[in-house]
């Protein structure tokens, strides 16, 4: 995120000059209809146990221990900005939701002594909190887990550098131990990227910014690994300071310092581990539950980019395994694939775990078997945010840049571009001014939700004057629905098991923007929810996704039965979904009470059978067109 004045000196100067703030509104957009998009064929299916909770919320970092970035039931087609609550804490990975709705979070180095947070979802009140004992927090999203030895119940974990954490969801410490790490002198080198679950060995693995992985047993919290196991890369270089004018850089650091307890300099580097620069990890890893693999994107060895400087210009993505030796397990490498740039990349698996997708720094979106071949790439031409959706259905994949997002079919052997969706969601620009995409994106059952901004682009990188959140049609790439409001993430558009969106405060590049004059809005930390409006369509759209869902499984029935078993899971959900939503659309005067009580009936009648098809497998082939006919009048009704 370097910004360097010179590249753009006009735009600076009009920033710079801009004595008042262009009132930039958001489009008018018509109620979102019905999407087309529907699923076709047989779909990834993904792994299942006792642990591994369900795909109806956001459970980790990118939603799923494959970093799938992907949730089964739908989101809400309308939103409002609903509360904002602990607006101190800076947070760039976002909020985690266990079965209840209920929020979990590690805030970034806060100045109250916390490490990890729980919230209530429906007023934002702080639920409880743990204290820290050094390490620092808030480089990694915790994991919520079930407990199959208390079912129903549930158990959040959070990996910090020098200590791992298992918390019930009441705020009871289940067990608290050491990592296996010792904490440095500098904090953002003691930052641990990723807490994820590796179902093989029924562990808790770390991933730090210095490149050490760490795993415990997640029953006990004792040590699995013989030693922390160092990735074999070396640092990337060190990034470029901010080229702005020294009292813009000083004002953003003094607002980034009321959330944030790093002293002066401290935005430089967390900027930089943004980026990538000066680590040897700088994002999330994933699991492959089906295989027991880790797939972890780093730097590559220091001679691989042809120089042995100690610095790494080579990115590259790892795949390991864990082999028992001696009383505990050795990580080893299997194989990598060096790639151009440096680890800021997460990579995302199919639910079979057989390919691995993630970006370079300069635009690629790279598809990669499961040997570290390739098996494709597409440049997309700007710099992939993070992660990419890699969804169960249709080999659809969808990457975010600040240009927009792509979707992108995997064909086997190539990577088509679908469409691609450039921001422009705000009118009454000022001179200068552009629309941009801000952030990921997140798949569900009835389209994409994202986060795009207006404002000033200085050297490609942009300066967020306002912003909002909206959602796409899957089918098409249109704009569904768009809302002005909230505040600036570099996190996860993280969604809860009521298809409302839950986003991690954190403002990085408003804080220059708000320096500059230009964004009028006060800086704020903590979560935002967006809460949904209309309920009535909130229904209908879990409805129809549901009635489409149904409608396919029972056409590929025989050809795919493991399919159609995922399919009648996620069905339940939608159908569980839409019951709870029929209450609250009463409740807001969104629908009348007999319509509510007709329409209940239907989905709890469709709910039972589908469990009851669960229970017995008999039944799910004769389950799914009955399910089919009853969404379907659900949705006609409401349509």
């Amino acid at each position: 995120m370097t910004i360097r004045s010179s590249l753009a000196p006009a735009v600076l100067a009009a920033a710079l000059g801009a004595s008042a703030v262009e009132a930039q509104t958001p489009r008018a957009y018509p109620l979102p209809a019905v999407t087309t998009w529907a699923p076709a064929g047989c779909r990834g299916v993904p792994y299942v146990d006792d642990v591994m909770p369900a795909r109806n919320a956001w459970r980790s970092l990118h939603g799923d221990v494959v970093n799938s970035d992907e949730v089964s039931h739908a989101f809400a087609p309308l939103f409002h900005e609903g509360w904002t609550a602990e607006v101190a804490m800076f947070n760039p990975t976002g909020p985690v939701f266990d079965g209840g709705g209920n929020l979990y979070f590690a805030p970034f180095v806060p100045y109250e002594n916390v490490v990890f947070v729980s919230l209530d979802a429906a007023t934002g009140a702080r639920r409880w909190a743990i204290a820290g004992t050094g390490a620092p927090p808030g480089g990694s999203a915790p994991i919520v887990l079930r407990d199959p030895d208390a079912p129903p119940g549930e158990i959040v974990y959070l990996a910090l550098y020098d200590r791992v954490l298992a918390v019930a969801t009441d705020g009871t410490i289940v067990w608290d131990v050491p990592s296996g790490l010792t904490l440095g002198p500098d904090v953002t080198d003691n930052l641990v990227l990723g807490t994820n679950y590796l179902p093989a060995l029924d562990a808790i693995v770390g991933l730090s910014v210095d490149g050490y992985l760490f795993a415990v047993d997640r029953r006990t919290g004792a040590p699995l690994l013989n030693q922390p196991f160092q990735l074999p890369g070396a640092p990337t270089p060190a990034g470029a300071p901010f080229a702005l004018p020294s009292s813009v850089v000083t004002a953003a650091e003094n607002t980034f310092q009321t959330m944030v307890d790093l002293p002066d300099g401290g935005l430089q580097e967390v900027v930089w581990a943004l980026l990538g620069n000066g680590v040897e990890a700088a994002n999330m890893f994933a699991v492959d539950p089906w295989s027991g693999r880790l797939w972890v994107a780093g730097t590559a060895p220091d001679a691989e980019d042809g120089t042995v400087d100690g610095v790494s210009q080579l990115g590259a993505l790892f795949r390991l395994e864990l082999v028992p030796s001696g009383g505990g397990y050795d990580v080893v490498e299997v194989c990598h694939r060096s790639f151009a740039g440096g680890s800021a990349s997460t990579p995302t698996l199919t639910a079979d775990g057989a390919r691995i997708y993630l970006g370079d720094n300069f635009g690629k979106l790279l598809a990669v078997r499961d040997d570290c071949s390739d098996a494709w790439e597409v440049d997309l031409g700007s710099q992939i945010f993070g992660s990419v959706v890699v969804s169960v259905d249709r080999s659809e994949i969808y990457a975010s840049t600040v240009q927009g997002i792509t979707k992108v079919v995997d064909r086997g052997g190539s990577g088509e571009v679908a469409w691609q969706f450039l921001p422009d969601v705000f009118e009454n620009l000022g001179p200068s001014q552009t629309n941009f995409n801000i952030n990921l994106t997140t798949a569900g059952a009835n389209g994409l939700v994202f986060q795009a901004g207006v404002g000033y682009v200085l050297a490609g990188t942009p300066l967020t004057v306002t912003l909002g959140v909206g959602v796409l049609d899957r089918e098409t790439g249109t704009v569904r629905s768009f809302v002005q409001g909230g505040e600036e993430t570099v996190a996860v558009m993280s969604v809860g098991p009521d298809g409302a969106m839950y986003l991690g405060n954190s403002p990085i590049r408003r804080l220059f923007a708000k320096a500059l004059g230009v964004s009028p809005a006060p800086i704020r930390g903590g979560i935002t929810k967006f809460a949904p409006d209309r309920l009535d369509l909130l229904v209908r759209d879990a409805a129809c996704a549901a009635a489409a869902r149904a409608d396919n499984a029972r056409v590929n029935y025989t050809l795919c039965p493991a399919s159609a078993e995922a399919d009648r899971v996620q069905l339940t959900e939608l159908a569980a979904q839409a019951e709870v939503a029929v209450a609250g659309a009463v409740a807001a005067g969104d629908m009348a009470p007999d319509a509510g009580d007709r329409i209940a009936g239907r989905l709890e009648r469709a709910e039972a059978g589908l469990i009851a098809a669960g229970e017995d497998a008999r039944w799910l082939r004769r389950i799914l067109p009955w399910t089919r006919s009853r969404m379907r009048r659900v949705c006609r009704a409401l349509d």
